[in-house]
């Protein structure tokens, strides 16, 4: 059926491949340079150094990549959104898609010696899916009802419903595979994994060291040292920094820097499109966003153009309140939503509002100073809808303990492979990420009904209907999808920007 419907030009090669790696067929590896064996050489990287307690209950990508070169994850997706194997060699759903079976890679040795087995698998499942879990991974993965062992290297998931993204939600930052041992708490005192990496220095805020192990069970990791640097917010130190010679590699530059980065001759400019996004989302339990009114007359007065314009220098693709990329393969097409103020302000006067509405929307510039930039545009915007917006500008680390309490929040999200991926993490009624409160059964059936379809071309009518309810509910002004950009050494060899910022070092090395 997929072969077909590449043949017929109805799915691209890319789609292709990520449906065929979605039921488990092999995918080929794309041509890369060769890389140099292991060598002496340190990587100085600059990323926020974030507490870690435990990385099933992580919610940012920064503390992630820090954990990543220690700990590994059943499954891969690259940066073309094509699911690979990791830790597991291979998986197989049902028909039904209500069983998967796993195989994991023989070999594999944790780094105190022990041997990975499928037991230890079931260990972390066992973790996160816990009554009392709060992990985001029991909401995620809720459809599992079951884990089977069947030998030391094989197991079977059993689910209640199909899960059509089973093998891309393993590689969710919070899926990384711990030790049994580990006790969910203070990870970084002397973690255990099956990774390249040992962890050798860990201090919140400043610093943290990676040695290569020297006894990893697959292929060496080509750098002895990876040092994490956290410089703090400002990315301009950031690219200071690079500039000087004294970093090789920065997590994230904004569109600010953009200009003198492609100045910079101790600097090369990494790009790539992105479903990464910003929701400006309203909690829907709390006045005046409890009335929908409310709700649509400040969607429509958002204009989404001069918001990815003026904002982010028109860096992206213009989006639509929906929460699904054109890039995601299970994008559903929806005529454009027209920006219309004078509709705007007949809402805001029925809903009671015809002198204006006193607003205040909460942000933390998460991802960089343009965030602010946006929600200044968006203040304009809604001004002529009679809406009077306060900004109220948090710095990072105060925004993420708050991100999913104000009453209206500009809240960054992470690039994932599959629309139905975010919309069920963000939307589903009762997911611990459900940052809007909003509760539709009718569009949680839509998401079971999707989830089930393995189809990317019929998966996509069904996504239409499902992101067209999240529209007309107007929980979120979703503005564009901004291009994701970077600045590494021009020493850097085999780094891939991803668009979920997942950064692979053990496959870096300096030229």
């Amino acid at each position: 059926m997929l072969a077909a419907a590449a043949d017929a030009g109805s799915i691209d090669r890319r789609s292709f491949l990520q449906h065929a790696s979605w039921l488990g067929a092999a995918v080929p590896l794309g041509a890369c340079a060769a890389a140099p064996g292991p060598s002496n050489d340190r990587l100085r990287f600059v990323c926020a150094v974030q507490a870690i307690s435990d990385p099933a209950l992580s919610a940012w990508v920064e503390a992630s990549n820090l954990y990543r070169n220690v700990l590994e994850f059943l499954t891969e997706v690259d940066a073309d959104n094509i699911v690979r194997p990791a830790l597991a060699e291979s998986w197989r759903p049902s028909a039904d898609l209500r069983t998967w079976t796993f195989t994991l890679k023989p070999g594999v040795r944790w780094s105190n010696g022990q041997p990975l087995t499928a037991a230890d698998i079931g260990h972390n499942f066992d973790r996160w899916l816990a009554p009392g879990s709060k992990s985001v991974n029991r909401t995620a993965l809720a459809a599992i009802t079951g884990f089977e062992r069947l030998d030391d290297r094989r197991f079977a998931l059993h689910l209640a419903r199909p899960l059509c993204t089973l093998a891309e939600q393993l590689y969710s930052p919070t899926c990384a595979i711990v030790h049994p041992g580990f006790d969910g708490t203070r990870w970084t005192d002397g973690p255990i994994g099956t990774g390249p990496y040992r962890l050798t220095d860990f201090q919140v805020g400043r610093q943290a060291r990676f040695d290569r192990r020297d006894d990893y069970w697959g292929p060496p990791a080509l750098l002895r040292q990876i040092d994490v640097i956290d410089l703090g917010p400002d990315v301009a130190t950031h690219v200071a920094a690079l500039a000087a010679g004294q970093v090789d590699m920065l997590y994230r530059i904004g569109v600010s820097e953009l200009d003198l980065v492609e100045r910079l001759p101790a600097a090369r400019l990494l790009r790539h499109p992105s479903a990464m996004t910003i929701c400006m989302r309203m909690k829907i339990d709390q006045a005046p966003f409890d009335d929908i009114r409310v709700r649509r007359a400040i969607q429509l007065a958002a204009d989404n153009a001069a918001m990815l314009r003026l904002g982010h220098r028109g860096f992206g693709i213009l989006a639509d309140h929906t929460h699904v990329s054109a890039l995601q393969p299970d994008h559903g097409s929806l005529a454009p939503q027209a920006r219309d103020v004078r509709e705007a302000r007949r809402l805001l006067a029925a809903a009671g509002f015809s002198s204006g509405l006193d607003l205040s929307l909460v942000l933390g510039n998460t991802t960089g100073r343009w965030e602010q930039d946006v929600a200044q545009i968006l203040q304009q915007n809604l001004a002529e809808a009679g809406i009077r917006l306060a900004l109220k500008v948090l710095p990072p680390t105060e925004y993420w303990s708050v991100w999913d309490k104000v009453p209206f929040g500009l809240t960054s999200w992470g690039h994932r492979p599959l629309g139905i991926m975010t919309l069920d993490l963000g939307y589903r009624g009762g997911s611990s990420w459900n940052e809007t409160g909003f509760a539709d059964p009718q569009f949680d059936t839509l998401l079971d009904t999707a989830m089930a379809v393995v189809d990317p071309v019929a998966r996509r009518g069904v996504m239409a209907q499902a992101q067209q309810r999240l529209r007309d509910a107007a929980v979120i002004m979703q503005p564009f999808w901004p291009e994701k950009f970077t600045a590494v050494s021009p020493r850097i060899r085999g780094h891939v920007l991803h668009p979920a910022d997942y950064f692979r070092l053990e496959r870096v090395w300096l030229a």
